[in-house]
């Protein structure tokens, strides 16, 4: 538990709770945390992007300022169509801002939404990223949300995110500038809420891994899943 956590408080809209923050914060965390890219996820999307297609399209769900993941993938010689989707209107802002230019080699377009609340037809994107974002919803929410990523990918399609590991909200009346919320279902409940969202609609896990991350002086474990939907 970080210094500026407390398990008392309560948040009756946790949701506006995150969008107001990194609206008010969006500058300042990302001066924060550009410098700090993880290793597990470069790996992750290193794996990924050599296994998609030519012009694949890619949605990326929490993508904040759109550095260093977005950045990234969008600057990869197979010009892929990347959607990145933001619950906070500054977060996307700084997205359009650092994601473009000559080093952008396919299309590129940032949507202000919650991410319940994004609708896009079935089978739409060969790949669906969430990195370090769906921790941000209510844990009620958060195995719909696996549900509908699922259901955006076209066949063949991957599926790229993290959780948290523990289980339960985490309140922060102070985080960087303003107060914040995650949640999560804990190891064994993520792989039930997976398992639930996965079930019945062809999609395998590749891998289902719990990864240490350094942040600074501090040492946090996010729960990894790739999955790939079955071709048809």
């Amino acid at each position: 538990m970080s210094e500026h956590e407390n398990t008392k408080a309560t948040f009756e809209n946790p949701k506006a709770v995150v969008q107001s923050t990194y609206d008010l914060i969006a500058p300042t965390y990302l001066a924060w945390s550009a410098p700090r890219p993880t290793e597990t996820r470069a790996a992750y999307i290193k794996r990924l992007v050599d296994l998609l297609p030519p012009s694949a399209k890619i949605l990326e769900l929490g993508c904040g300022a759109g550095v260093p993941s977005t950045q990234s993938i969008a600057a990869h010689e197979s010009a892929f169509h990347i959607t990145g989707v933001d619950i906070s209107e500054s977060q996307v802002q700084l997205a359009r801002e650092h994601v473009g230019g000559g080093d952008v080699k396919g299309k590129v377009e940032f949507i202000r939404s919650d991410m319940m609340e994004f609708e896009v037809a079935e089978g739409s994107y060969d790949a669906v990223l969430a990195f370090y974002s769906v921790f941000h919803l209510p844990a009620p929410e958060q195995e719909p949300m696996m549900a509908k990523m699922v259901t955006w990918l076209k066949p063949g399609g991957f599926l790229l995110f993290n959780l948290n590991t523990k289980a339960g909200d985490s309140i922060h009346d102070d985080w960087m500038g303003g107060p914040m919320f995650s949640s999560g279902l804990g190891i064994d409940g993520n792989r039930e809420a997976m398992g639930k969202a996965l079930e019945g609609k062809g999609v395998k896990v590749i891998e289902d891994e719990v990864a240490i991350e350094y942040v600074g002086r501090f040492e946090e474990k996010f729960h990894w899943f790739f999955a790939q939907k079955d071709s048809m």
